[in-house]
């Protein structure tokens, strides 16, 4: 895939869409398989224009916790089959381009779109004055993407945000199409949890994306990746998430040293919210029926 930042020069006359694409869901590869239809029959390529940082970020001054770094965006588009991909600098200044503008200085001077793809409720411009009707009435031809149910409720960032905040990332994986997933060096603890004979890697929260509840959960493990995806499948690990502070990452059938090394963890289901023990004893004791449940979970 073809990386492209703001105003830099790249092919034209592809199939366009354009927003945010935090998460890269359910919903947001139906858009992109409708380009990748398109362009099949105009044989030209797929283009994504992602905006970055959120605009709520930049116009509310909101803190937005993110499915996805930007890094990440760009690799779950690459795996989708996106050819070029361009990141827009979001700023209160584009913001302030009317439709219009946005559409003749933007779009037609930097794409030329044989064609654009929105999804059913994207609106651009100042005061989100642009619409699919106005692309038609200037002229460049527009499919709308109506939206992607599930439970009865449109697939969004927003709505799987929410499921992520509240500890159900069983059903933002559905939402997603793959468990929801962190990463990053490992860094030397405090090495309680060793004590305990539970020996864990504390691998530092992204301070940009969503933190799940503090509580023990179970998932997939991923050591050394160079390259961004979700963790599928790899060593089965329990997972603890404190109230602050680092991951901790306890490996069910792996005993390494994994201190500044890179490590990817996907998250699969809670088993229980965190809570306090009245003693080390007791720790230790619910610590060994969490490793039971996990290693149950996993069919060790």
């Amino acid at each position: 895939m073809r990386c492209l930042y703001d105003r830099d020069c790249g092919p034209q006359g592809g199939i366009l869409t354009l927003g945010t694409f935090d998460g890269v869901h359910q919903g947001h590869l139906t858009l992109i398989q409708a380009c990748r239809s398109w362009a099949a029959e105009w044989h030209t390529h797929t283009s994504v224009w992602i905006y970055h940082p959120h605009p709520r970020t930049v116009l509310r001054g909101e803190r937005v916790p993110l499915l996805t770094t930007l890094p990440e965006r760009l690799a779950l588009l690459e795996a989708a089959g996106v050819e070029v991909a361009r990141v827009i600098s979001f700023s209160r200044e584009l913001a302030t381009f009317s439709a219009e503008a946005f559409v003749e200085e933007w779009i037609r001077a930097l794409e030329a779109p044989a064609g654009v793809v929105l999804g059913y409720d994207h609106r651009f411009g100042r005061g989100r004055e642009g619409s699919a009707e106005l692309l038609r009435r200037i002229g460049i031809p527009v499919q709308e993407v109506p939206p992607v149910l599930m439970h009865g409720q449109p697939v969004s960032s927003s709505c799987i945000r929410q499921l992520l905040q509240k500890g159900a990332v069983t059903e933002a994986a559905s939402l997603l199409g793959y468990p929801y997933t962190v990463g990053g060096k490992v860094v030397e603890g405090r090495r309680e949890a060793r004590r305990l004979g539970t020996p864990t890697a504390n691998l530092p929260w992204p301070e940009e994306k969503v933190r799940l509840p503090a509580g023990i959960y179970v998932g997939w493990a991923e050591i050394e990746t160079m390259h961004f995806r979700p963790v599928a499948q790899g060593l089965p690990a329990l997972l603890y998430i404190p109230p602050v502070g680092a991951l901790e990452v306890h490996l069910l059938t792996e005993r390494q040293d994994l201190y500044d090394k890179t490590l990817r963890v996907s998250f699969l289901r809670q088993l229980r919210p965190h809570r306090l023990f009245s003693d080390e004893e007791a720790l230790r004791a619910q610590v060994e029926a969490d490793v039971a449940e996990a290693r149950k979970y996993f069919g060790l």
